[in-house]
């Protein structure tokens, strides 16, 4: 399974914007297998720190659940963060599986 991803933080007035691609390089299909309901997670740092996570205080359904990326296809997970203070952050994106899990991060300030 060869897995690429990146992750994109559109800053909006009072909230940021997620797009988290994960796109399956091989040739051949990639079968992800998840934890629970929950695909992905956010979490956000300043200066190394990390100061909110999308999966905080969330509770998720206890399921396994599987999903197959074709060869050249991708799949996208959105997230959003509401209220952000002004500061300079790093997104980390990470795919919830019980496999090879995927991670991107991207630099944005608000």
């Amino acid at each position: 399974m060869t897995l690429r991803s990146s992750v994109t933080a559109t800053v909006e007035a009072d909230r940021v914007v997620f797009e988290y691609v994960v796109e399956n390089v091989g040739n051949d299909p990639a079968e992800l297998t998840f934890r629970s309901a929950q695909t992905a997670d956010f979490a956000v740092l300043e200066d190394g720190e990390e100061v909110w996570r999308a999966s905080e205080g969330q509770m998720f359904a206890q399921m396994i659940q599987n999903e197959t990326i074709d060869a050249g296809d991708g799949e996208t997970f959105p997230g959003e963060w509401d209220d952000p203070s002004p500061g300079d952050y790093t997104v980390v994106a990470t795919l919830n599986t019980t496999d090879d899990d995927a991670e991107a991060r991207a630099d944005f300030s608000v």
